[in-house]
């Protein structure tokens, strides 16, 4: 008996501890882009530390703010050091005016409207698959740009992934 007991119990604290954080499960969620999603979340330990989903969406899509405005930054600096590419001026404004606004709308809607949250979470990821295409379309290959737009919509499919956790109100 004491010896079924002390098992029960080994096994529960076992299970209990390989299960991972919830960054984690999340990253498992996303499928075939779990390891790089596990590589750019934990750069942010708010993110790592994340105790239910809404702490988890929050501090992604502040993360999302955050890289959006990086990468918007970084484009802009492009644009002058590059000024003929109309799609690099198009990504540095209008689109990725678009992924910080739909970021900071569903930071916004969290507490209040959680589907909305949800929703504008998604539409962040709008942005960067535009940018690549218009890239795409001038014959412009720059894989910085690449990369963040790749980043941008990993974390907007991620955020749209923790918002849809959230009980609907």
């Amino acid at each position: 008996m004491k010896f079924s007991l002390f098992f029960t119990l080994s096994s529960i604290l076992i299970v209990s501890h390989a299960s991972g954080s919830l960054y984690e499960e999340l990253c498992k969620a996303s499928g075939p882009d779990n390891t790089r999603c596990l590589e750019l979340l934990k750069s942010d330990p708010k993110i790592v530390s994340a105790k239910d989903y809404g702490e988890l969406s929050k501090t992604i899509l502040q993360f999302g703010v955050k890289k959006g405005i990086e990468g918007q930054n970084y484009m802009k600096g492009m644009m002058k050091s590059k000024p003929s590419s109309a799609a690099i001026k198009q990504c540095a404004t209008v689109l990725y005016d678009g992924v910080v606004g739909s970021f900071k709308s569903s930071l916004g809607e969290l507490e209040v409207d959680p589907m909305t949250a949800n929703y504008d979470a998604k539409v962040a990821g709008d942005g960067p698959t535009t940018c690549d295409r218009a890239l795409a379309a001038e014959k412009t290959n720059n894989p910085k740009i690449a990369a963040i737009n790749s980043n941008i919509l990993l974390i907007s499919k991620l955020a749209y992934l923790a918002t849809d956790k959230l009980p609907q109100a």
